[in-house]
């Protein structure tokens, strides 16, 4: 018939239209599904060095901070430990920000939320630098994907997901005969649709 002749060729254009999103979005998925196993956005790098405990860091006479206990209100003992960390550390900068985590614990933030951060341990003189650094390609493809960027990028989002219902819509009926879909098309058609609605049996209903 006509009409199946030129759904076969739309299909295939279509299909060759789509490519580029299929991939993007088919790796993105992946990544974006196994997120409790990773950080699918930015990798970690993390070092442990010893910077020295207070009392070697600040100068004698300078304010300073008892190791085992937070400073609270003494904010001269705070930014001199805080000054006297970045030195050791070699930073060329102060931190935008920091604050104690805990009795043990000064959280120093040098990079645009926690991209560049040390927590340093007054009562070991350690520091542990952590340092995000994003997965250019996932974190690319995530971007699109989760749609982050909104705006212009929402109607081609939506305009995919109408391409990617054509495709399976056009792919189940353009074939006829036993490879369609009163044959063995059917079958895998139906097949293809219990996946969704027994994995919200089994993962939603039980």
């Amino acid at each position: 018939m006509a009409w199946r002749r030129t759904l076969l060729f739309l299909h295939r254009d279509v299909g060759y239209l789509s490519t580029g999103l299929v991939i993007a979005y088919a790796i993105s998925g992946f990544a974006v599904n196994h997120r409790q196993d990773w950080n699918y956005n930015q990798s970690r790098e993390s070092e442990t060095v010893y910077v020295g405990k207070p009392d070697e860091l600040v100068p004698p006479g300078g304010a300073t901070t008892t190791a085992a206990v937070p400073p609270g209100p003494d904010a001269q003992g705070d930014a001199a430990l805080v000054a006297a960390v970045t030195r050791a550390l070699g930073r060329p900068s102060p931190p935008r920000n920091s604050f104690w985590r805990g009795p043990d614990r000064l959280s120093l933030f040098y990079g645009a939320g926690a991209t560049d951060t040390v927590d340093y341990h007054p009562s070991t003189g350690l520091a542990d630098l952590i340092v995000l650094r994003d997965r250019t390609v996932f974190r690319s493809l995530n971007f699109l994907h989760l749609n982050e960027g909104r705006h212009l990028w929402t109607y081609v989002a939506d305009v995919f997901a109408v391409a990617l219902a054509f495709l399976a819509v056009s792919g189940a009926v353009m074939i006829k005969g036993r490879q369609g879909l009163r044959g063995r098309g059917g079958v895998l058609v139906a097949l293809g649709v219990l996946v969704p609605l027994v994995a919200l049996l089994l993962l939603r209903w039980t």
